[in-house]
């Protein structure tokens, strides 16, 4: 399984709220097809203005065919509200379950 991470810190919390607005409606459609693809979004109650999303892929073409749906319909909405982002791509080496 492949993994990568987006920390996106935007400039207000209403920002961020409109990017989370956007990942709700627009990604159920955009990953009609793919199949074994997830994503998780994680907010920290206390700093509203972060958002972390979480990706998991089966393998890395699926990766790279998401990577590129997040270029083409995404990246243009990231680059108008401008946050803050960092991101970690990795490949799942162990999980602890209890």
């Amino acid at each position: 399984m492949y993994t990568k991470i987006f920390i996106r810190t935007f400039p207000s919390d209403e920002e961020c709220e409109l990017f989370e607005s956007l990942l709700k409606t627009r990604w159920p459609t955009l990953l009609e097809g793919i199949q074994n693809v997830t994503f998780k979004a994680f907010k920290n109650m206390s700093q509203r203005n972060i958002l972390t999303v979480v990706w998991f892929f089966p393998d890395i073409k699926t990766q790279e065919n998401v990577e590129k749906l997040i270029e083409e319909h995404i990246t243009k909405f990231t680059r108008t509200l401008s946050p803050k982002t960092m991101t970690f791509s990795g490949e799942n080496i162990f999980a602890l379950t209890t």
